[in-house]
């Protein structure tokens, strides 16, 4: 994005004072750099969220002097991050929340719950990775799938009122003893 800094694409507020864009040249704290072809003032970041600034950004200056502030970002790729005391809570009791991240999403937690009448999962590919894991399903559970792999370090064990397997090929059982009965 080219920034024209030249006196005719300025607002000047009064004879003296800057409002308009300007490139961020360097971040220390709460303290930005701005780069103007002339001039390198530092300003104070001054927005109503939390936004971390990173140099290169475009932001919305007004300033004069030795008194310059950040009050918008125009074009940015730093952070913004939401740090609270306590709880923290998104609410839309009348509509959606939707979530986007261009690159992922990470939730990290030493307890998640989630809790819906209907939960779906959509992907290409799930992994799940647990040191323990149990499921219970009160009426029925229905695996539908190309294939099935089902892989056991140790016992591999199925207990049920009854079992019915059937193949319409071949059904091969391979081990070293195999009781029946």
């Amino acid at each position: 994005m080219l920034i024209d800094n030249e006196p005719s694409s300025r607002l000047m507020l009064d004879h003296s004072t800057y409002l308009g864009p300007a490139r961020v040249h360097r971040v220390a704290g709460n303290r930005i750099q701005l780069e103007f072809p002339d001039e390198l003032p530092w300003a104070t970041l001054a927005l109503a969220y939390p936004y971390e600034p990173a140099s290169g950004d475009v932001v919305l200056a007004v300033g004069q002097g030795q008194n310059w502030f950040v009050i918008g970002i125009i074009q940015g790729s730093g952070k913004t991050r939401f740090v609270v005391p306590g709880d923290f809570e998104v609410l839309a009791p009348r509509g959606h929340i939707h979530l986007l991240g261009g690159k992922g999403i990470h939730l990290k937690s030493p307890e998640v719950k989630i809790t819906a009448g209907t939960l779906r999962l959509v992907a290409k590919r799930i992994l799940e990775r647990f040191t323990d894991a149990t499921r219970w399903v009160k009426n029925t559970w229905h695996l539908r799938s190309g294939r099935v792999r089902l892989e056991a370090e140790g016992d591999y064990r199925v207990k049920a009122k009854r079992i019915i397997e059937r193949a319409e090929k071949d059904v091969k059982i391979d081990g070293e003893k195999i009781h029946l009965g």
